[in-house]
């Protein structure tokens, strides 16, 4: 090795110890040196939104420091996925992901990131259920109705989803293969064009956020046939659950605390022991509850865990329904 060479990776060790001391001491006293930033990869007003603005506002309260959430909106979630990956892990900037945006799209097609590679897995959050909507108008009043209608001869449902490869997507493929009904997929840019169909008659059934579905139900537009959640009794009194007639049947989007790849380990302890307190408070849960939004916590590496579960089903789903996303 020539002297030169010697004196570069020297200087670069040096370099990289530095670095490493530096991030110590900051984690030392986190986050007392500026607001953190939490990254949403979604519209403001979404089931995902939602819930990380909560959390900010229930962090912001705790560390005394400023949580401040910027949506990202774009491609699942991947526009936010990319800038969270390039920032500096000094847990300034986190990320609110997604089941889509870390166990869905990149099964479906390249990424520039890894979902467990590039980042660091901090804390679960939250999850939800889809829930089986039908038009209040629609001759199907039941799950048992819609079965009988999917499979009769000759006939062949709709349903709607946010779009190829979203979540309800993937619900709507896998009900189709194990009810055995005929459906045809109708993709629509986001659930709110979706619910216009679907309320106008022009679609037989969607699954919906609770949040999304649930007031078209108050206000008398659709029915609620039955619950994807992997939770009996979810959706009211009386509604069924998918996954007690065809088994592991659920389709859940969830959520959790994020950060670049490298975070010091004492700010991840924090963040996830925050985390797991704030999401147990009956006060949060409240707000939760009539967006039918659960606490769904754990330690780092479940989370760690839990995307490659997702990500192994979800994968087993997209290939036997062969679903692609152009």
């Amino acid at each position: 090795m020539t002297s030169l060479s010697k004196r570069a990776l020297v200087l670069g060790a040096a370099a990289l110890a530095l670095g490493g001391h530096a991030f110590a001491q900051g984690a030392a006293d986190w986050p007392a040196a500026k607001p953190v930033t939490i990254v949403v990869g979604f519209s403001a007003g979404g089931p995902t939104d939602v819930v990380a603005r909560i959390v900010a506002e229930q962090l912001s309260a705790k560390f005394k420091q400023s949580f401040v959430v910027d949506n990202k909106a774009g491609a699942s979630g991947g526009v936010a996925a990319n800038l969270v990956r390039q920032a500096a892990p000094d847990g300034y900037t986190l990320m609110f992901g997604s089941s889509s945006t870390l166990s869905i799209i990149p099964t479906l097609q390249k990424t520039a990131y890894d979902p467990l590679r590039d980042f660091t897995a901090i804390a679960l959050v939250a999850s939800y259920p889809y829930f089986l909507v039908a038009p209040a108008s629609s001759s199907i009043k039941s799950l048992d109705e819609l079965l009988k209608q999917g499979r009769a001869g000759g006939s062949q449902l709709s349903y709607g989803s946010a779009g190829n490869g979203a979540v309800n997507h993937l619900a709507g493929e896998w009900f189709k293969h194990e009810a055995k009904i005929n459906a045809v997929h109708i993709p629509y840019k986001g659930d709110s064009a979706a619910v216009t169909d679907l309320v106008a008659g022009r679609l037989d059934f969607a699954f919906l956020a609770g949040s999304v579905a649930l007031p078209q139900v108050k206000a008398g537009k659709m029915r609620v046939l039955a619950s994807a959640s992997a939770v009996a009794g979810r959706g009211g009194e009386g509604v069924p659950t998918l996954g007690e007639r065809y088994k592991g049947f659920a389709a859940e989007p969830w959520n959790g605390l994020m950060g670049p790849k490298g975070v010091p380990e004492p700010i991840v302890a924090r963040l996830n022991a925050a985390v797991n307190e704030i999401m147990a408070r009956p006060d949060v849960l409240a707000r939760l509850a009539p967006m039918e939004q659960y606490a769904f916590t754990g330690t780092p590496q479940q989370f760690t865990d839990h995307i490659k579960s997702q990500t192994e089903r979800w994968a087993s789903v997209i290939k036997a329904s062969n679903i692609q996303v152009d």
